[in-house]
């Protein structure tokens, strides 16, 4: 008796938060007193922040997607994307990047090349480009972007609050006015963004399909994210009754979709700039053929597209939910190697990991999963405004 009653108990994620935030604290001063005699203690701060910059941006552009179409693939877990993407998360998110901005406004901790003056003089490449790449542009293109995206998040989750009190269903269409331009936003500025903070180390390549690239790979991992929560807790509210074969089968497709997508997007990157032989841009994959860095390669092409692919073309596996946990899980970690091996080389000449890499994760994600829990106790866990969500359970009973 009392073991039915524990699978019942509704789900209590902001419990996570008290712990969280300790851990962050902790996590953060260890960051503050390891670069003051380790510089290189910056490297592994902007890729944990990355990581879970990506987690948040990968939400808010499913978001932005889900309110656009309507679709009702996203309403059991409608507000596990609006705390990964509430506006509360991104200001916290702001505040953990003033670490990184301090970097570029004193040029301390060799992060960006383009802030150094020495390396400057020394590079012609870095002189052109320095009407784009320079601390003031850079720091009032990081206000515009997180005013942009804290001010449209902030828009939605209003929007869905209150058509939870009052049941109006223009509340829905104004959300969806609202998605269409939004999406268009989202892509400019995280093209951009994601320009500045990561492309930016490498100053002498470029590519035209780096942004596309890193919003097929955040929001496949937030359907991960959030499609591994759901599943694990499926006889847990809210998600009772909801996590159907149905459901699952919907969320293992879109999961399909973004991994082809991420396949497309990484070899058309891949042929271009190889086939283009041209120095500069072709620096990225090079650096990415030495020291070993060639292996971490193949594992992100076999565990990032291959498994992924060939599993999610499983009936079997989309409509159990166990074995679709395993493969979001699975999803998570590559997601992890991948960005590893986008940014790290860019810093460091073997891919060996730092106990710094560890450190640092475990710091922003403990103010990252703080900034989650809190945001889930502002609203019900599970949206009351759709009647989709009535005709789901009525069909699962």
């Amino acid at each position: 008796m009392s073991e039915t009653h524990h699978e019942t108990e509704p789900l209590s994620l902001h419990r996570a938060g008290p712990f969280a935030a300790l851990v962050g604290i902790v996590g953060i001063i260890a960051i503050l007193v390891g670069v003051t005699s380790n510089p290189t203690v910056w490297h592994s701060y902007i890729f944990a922040f990355i990581t879970f910059a990506s987690l948040t941006f990968g939400s808010f552009g499913l978001l932005l997607l889900m309110h656009t179409v309507n679709g009702s693939w996203g309403l059991p877990v409608l507000r596990i994307f609006e705390a990964a993407a509430n506006w509360r998360t991104m200001v916290l998110l702001f505040v953990l990047f003033l670490p990184i901005l301090f970097t570029v406004v004193t040029n301390k901790g060799a992060l960006y090349p383009w802030v150094d003056p020495v390396r400057i003089a020394a590079d012609h490449v870095i002189q052109k480009k320095q009407a784009y790449l320079n601390p003031v542009g850079f720091t009032i293109r990081l206000f515009a972007y997180f005013l942009i995206w804290i001010g449209l998040s902030r828009l939605l989750q209003k929007s869905t609050l209150r058509q939870d009190e009052t049941n109006f269903k223009r509340e829905q269409d104004r959300r969806a006015s609202w998605g269409a331009p939004g999406l268009v936003a989202f892509v400019l500025t995280m093209t951009f963004a994601f320009t500045d903070w990561v492309m930016s180390l490498e100053p002498h390549w470029s590519s035209t399909i780096y942004g596309a690239w890193w919003v097929v790979g955040m929001c496949l991992m937030a359907f991960a994210f959030v499609t591994i929560i759901a599943t694990l807790n499926k006889d847990r509210e809210p998600f009772a009754g909801q996590v159907t074969p149905s459901w699952t089968k919907d969320m293992g497709n879109l999961m399909l979709t973004f991994t082809m997508l991420w396949g497309y997007t990484s070899l058309s990157q891949y042929l271009i700039i190889w086939s283009g032989n041209v120095p500069e841009t072709i620096s990225f994959y090079v650096a990415r053929s030495n020291h070993h860095w060639n292996a971490i390669g193949m594992a992100t092409v076999l565990g990032q597209f291959f498994v992924p692919f060939f599993a999610l073309l499983s009936p079997r596996i989309k409509a159990q939910p166990q074995l679709l946990a395993k493969l979001c899980g699975w999803i998570l970690v590559m997601r992890l190697v991948d960005m590893y091996y986008v940014i790290m080389p860019a810093m460091r000449e073997t891919p060996a990991p730092s106990a710094w890499d560890f450190i640092a994760l475990v710091a922003v994600g403990g103010w990252w999963v703080w900034g989650f829990a809190n945001s889930l106790k502002k609203g019900p866990l599970a949206a009351s405004y759709d009647p989709r969500l009535l005709e789901v359970e009525a069909h699962a009973h």
